[in-house]
């Protein structure tokens, strides 16, 4: 369990961390040191890129839900799965807006596009719920975790 949940993080956190330390997909829109040098994906490929990885989350999420009994850690992970699946929905969408407004050599003004802004309004509150999901998941997880290695252990080691 310990493995899958360090993989959960690697899926949800790192990805999002690194999105903001590089000023998102366009690495001009905050102002960060990071995104100095730049973008790190073209804005077309950026989305798609992230839909795999948010895939990749939502399986070994489903992994997680099976591989463990706490009704919470069961319950979390379905909330996770939501978000994670409301993140793909609003990815797909901003990426059928560039692709309606010139794809890889979209400008600036496809973020003030309608579709764009909606998918965005949907993708980021999901990203940040994830977050959010992905910390209490992790304690519930390893208080399980902890209850489950009591349980198990002989009485004299109690």
């Amino acid at each position: 369990m310990k493995r899958m949940l360090v993989v959960i993080w690697a899926l949800i956190a790192l990805p999002f961390w690194l999105t903001a330390l590089t000023g998102g997909p366009g690495g001009e829109t905050i102002p960060v040191p990071g995104a100095a040098m730049g973008r790190l994906l073209p804005h077309a490929v950026y989305h798609p890129v992230y839909v795999v990885i948010l895939i990749g989350a939502i399986l070994y999420l489903l992994r997680v839900r099976s591989a463990t009994l706490s009704r919470v850690v069961r319950g979390v992970a379905v909330a996770l799965v939501v978000a994670q699946a409301a993140a793909i929905v609003g990815m797909i969408g901003e990426e059928i807006s560039l692709f309606q407004h010139g794809g890889l050599a979209a400008s600036k003004e496809v973020f003030k596009e309608p579709l764009h802004m909606f998918s965005a309004y949907v993708t980021e509150p999901a990203l940040l719920a994830s977050q959010i999901l992905l910390i209490v998941m992790t304690i519930t997880a390893i208080v399980a975790m902890r209850a489950e290695q009591r349980l198990a252990a002989p009485p004299r080691a109690i």
